[in-house]
């Protein structure tokens, strides 16, 4: 009789312990405020390194199933305490919308070091969500890069079909170049095979050794002095010597693979009908 009891004892617990279970799995959770940063030109949506004393701005897109209640901004540091950027009137503002879209405009500090900046949405339950971007403060950022202009100051270059007559080729911080000219001036050549005559595949190489790295986290806006262009470099992805561009592609150019850098910007992609005058537009930055 006493293992009959002890048997049933068992049983009836293990009921229990199921249904416990069961209830929790079906608890309802209450949902946190979605929180995303905008990418693209002109904004800092991911970790950077940054020169001291450089502006920067992190575009916020928030939502919630209800009106959310709170916006807080706060950076450490060098790992120190939390705390609220002087004069930041939208860094603990009230909020009464369930959609929020606003851009956030930093500054980075005048010495070099670790900056973790925090981004908070919260609703009136206490429901929140955070998301941080840390800024690598590298100081002094050197020499600031010079956008080249044409004579008549426009502020965009064409590197044309190479298997046309105009000129498919470019020497950064000089002109455009044609077939004859020395293969070692060559930064930028349009590469089109034979067989992609009526493909025409907007690829760009080079002749003298000159390597690219399309950028992610910079762009246009954040790259403005000798050391960001460098941290451009060593954080975006593979070096590459040939690269299929598309308008909006930015690009760090390592000319000649000797450690003096380019930002390009691709502002235009053009092909025409059986004619070889396809051409990519661009501008693009150096340092003096």
């Amino acid at each position: 009789m006493k293992k009959i009891k002890l048997l049933s004892l068992a049983v009836v617990l293990g009921l229990g312990s199921i249904f416990i279970t069961s209830c929790g799995d079906t608890e309802d959770v209450a949902p946190k405020p979605v929180l995303e940063f905008i990418g693209g030109s002109g904004y800092v949506s991911d970790d950077i390194t940054l020169a001291a004393n450089t502006d920067f701005v992190v575009g916020i897109n928030a939502s919630h199933t209800e009106k959310m209640k709170s916006i807080k901004i706060s950076v450490s540091y060098d790992g120190g305490a939390e705390v609220t950027p002087v004069g930041c009137s939208l860094c603990d503002s009230t909020l009464n919308d369930a959609e929020l879209r606003v851009d956030f405009k930093g500054t980075t500090e005048p010495t070099a070091g670790t900056e973790v900046w925090n981004f908070t949405i919260a609703d009136k339950d206490g429901n929140s969500t955070t998301k941080s971007i840390t800024i690598t403060n590298i100081g002094d950022g050197g020499a600031t890069l010079i956008e080249y202009l044409l004579d008549n100051n426009q502020e965009t270059f064409k590197v044309w079909n190479f298997a046309g007559a105009k000129e498919g080729a470019y020497q950064l911080g000089c002109c455009n170049l044609k077939s004859s000219d020395p293969n070692s001036d060559k930064d930028i050549q349009d590469s089109t095979a034979g067989s992609e005559i009526a493909n025409w595949p907007a690829r760009w190489t080079s002749r003298n050794g000159t390597q690219f790295k399309k950028a992610t986290t910079y762009n246009w806006a954040n790259v403005t002095n000798e050391a960001e262009l460098e941290a451009a470099w060593n954080g975006s992805g593979t070096a590459e010597t040939a690269v299929e561009v598309a308008d909006g592609d930015v690009y760090i150019a390592n000319i000649k693979n000797a450690g003096t850098y380019a930002l390009i910007e691709i502002t235009d992609v053009v092909e025409t009908m059986s004619d070889n005058n396809d051409y990519v537009q661009f501008r693009y930055k150096l340092a003096p």
